[in-house]
């Protein structure tokens, strides 16, 4: 039976709430020995000095603040000197850039279930976040709780000269200047081979503080001008709540290309897993629910297939559209047919799907396509998704689906001079389109769809292969797609949102 998860909310500890200080005085009194436990003076001394630094941990059933109840807190002050030493517990320095923090405490009747980590990774967000002066956070602790603070980010870096009782103490550093950074990955996506797929970088934030600032909205785009890469996508951690639920964690995500932000695609969204994965702000135990622009939900888990280095990331697509197939006239096939510049008696099938048009070919026919996009102008849709079954010798003994081609193209406006096309990338509504028809065609749960994009910039090897399976869901709408991606670069930006 698996228990319904709980929200943790982390919140400056008001200084008018009497019961709420009392509470934390007692669990403070509950957390350490007598001659380590800070004094109801001192508790009251941090609040009252340093309360941007005082902030405690609610729980709850549900994402409202109701019936919360205080299950922890964390405090600290700034440092006059620098230092985290006797004299540092009981002063605060508002001018001060070392924040060191004295109390990290959770209740005993919630220990043991994560609690603690998930408080201070948030509380050192925040700080990170929203205290640009705070340039180090210092602590000490026991040896038995070493390795919980480094699990958390932080670092040892001496025995501690403080004296509390007869155990010895070891004082651990953070810092913020360089947590402060944003991760950057770069990901090829749906492939198993670098330099392949389709290539997305994903900008880690540590804070949803970041993420919201109205400042930010200009920085990324501006970042994705400098990736120049078709999609850039920006991932923080879900505002003011987060499930004590491990199993299911959250993140907002937001794409740009390098003109405009966009809806994020299905690349971008198993861009950002992969991501994530490698940089172990999740697990391949958890599944992952990103919250887009549009305030759509879209949920991801793992696979692993034989070792942590062959992950498959499975996106489950919920068809918001109306994919419904219908029939293009025979006008419209030959239209089509003059407008990818082959035989009429190569077109196959012509549908209607939502906005989109897909278009089946003979395999042979594929190969040969030369769009002219000043008559697919005039078919007046998003893309035309072309799609041929591969040649037999194409296709892989070994697996369930069969192989299909598919060619995505983004016919220009109208009063463009240009004869050229713009290879696009399937979106997500054309992925289960395919699906929907290819399923229904060979009477096959799935189908592995195989694309071949045309690069933005000009290379040795002018063709990126792009690999994905596809399965229709028994009990809803939707399709599910499942395909690997690879880490290519790894870094992080000098520039920071301002």
């Amino acid at each position: 039976m698996t228990t319904s998860p709980k929200y943790l909310r982390l919140a400056e500890l008001a200084d008018d709430k009497e019961g709420a200080i009392r509470r934390a005085i007692s669990l403070e009194a509950a957390s350490y020995p007598i001659d380590e436990a800070a004094t109801e003076f001192t508790v009251r001394f941090r609040l009252k000095h340093a309360p941007a630094f005082f902030m405690a941990a609610y729980l709850s059933d549900n994402p409202s603040e109701d019936a919360a109840v205080l299950v922890g807190f964390i405090n600290g002050t700034l440092s006059p000197s620098g230092q985290l030493d006797e004299d540092a517990m009981s002063r605060h320095d508002p001018s001060g850039s070392v924040l060191c923090i004295h109390s990290v405490v959770i209740d005993p009747a919630f220990r043991r279930v994560g609690y603690g980590a998930q408080m201070l990774k948030e509380y050192t967000a925040t700080i990170c976040a929203s205290h640009t002066h705070v340039k180090r956070i210092l602590l000490i602790a026991k040896a038995h709780l070493v390795k919980f603070y480094v699990d958390c980010g932080y670092v040892v870096t001496r025995q501690s000269p403080v004296v509390h009782g007869t155990d010895p103490w070891f004082e651990l550093e953070l810092d913020c200047e360089a947590a402060r950074r944003p991760v950057i990955v770069q990901v090829d996506a749906f492939t198993e081979e670098a330099f392949q797929g389709v290539p997305v970088a994903v900008v880690l934030l540590s804070s949803a503080n970041i993420y919201h600032k109205d400042s930010a909205l200009d920085w990324m785009q501006r970042v994705a001008v400098e990736t120049n890469l078709c999609e850039t996508t920006f991932v923080a951690p879900r505002r003011g709540l987060f499930k004590t639920n491990s199993a299911l964690v959250e993140y907002d995500l937001r794409s740009f290309t390098p003109g405009t932000q966009v809806e994020p695609s299905v690349y971008a969204v198993l861009s950002a897993a992969l991501a994530l994965l490698d940089s172990t702000r999740v697990t391949t135990s958890q599944s992952l629910r990103f919250h887009t622009t549009s305030r759509r939900a879209v949920h991801c888990h793992f696979n692993v297939q034989c070792n942590i280095d062959n992950v498959l990331l499975v996106l489950d697509v919920d068809s918001e559209l109306d994919v419904d197939c219908t029939d293009a006239n025979v006008a419209a096939q030959r239209a089509v047919a003059s407008a990818l510049r082959v035989s009429p008696h190569a077109i196959v099938d012509v549908q209607h799907v939502a906005t989109d048009l897909l278009v089946r070919v003979t395999p042979a026919a594929f190969v040969t396509l030369a769009p002219d996009v000043k008559q697919l102008v005039h078919l007046n849709v998003r893309d035309v998704v072309v799609t041929a079954a591969a040649p037999r010798d194409n296709r892989s003994a070994s697996t369930v689906a069969t192989v299909i081609h598919c060619h995505c193209i983004a016919p220009r406006d109208k009063s463009s001079s240009s004869s050229s096309t713009t290879t696009s990338i399937p979106t997500a509504s054309a992925y289960h389109a395919l699906s929907l028809y290819w399923t229904r065609v060979l009477h096959q749960p799935r189908v592995k769809v195989q694309q071949q994009e045309q690069p933005r910039v000009p290379s040795r090897r002018s063709i990126r292969s792009v690999t994905a399976d596809v399965a229709l869901l028994e009990h809803s709408a939707g399709s599910r797609l499942s395909a690997h991606g690879v880490v290519v670069r790894r870094g992080t930006l000098a520039s920071l949102i301002p």
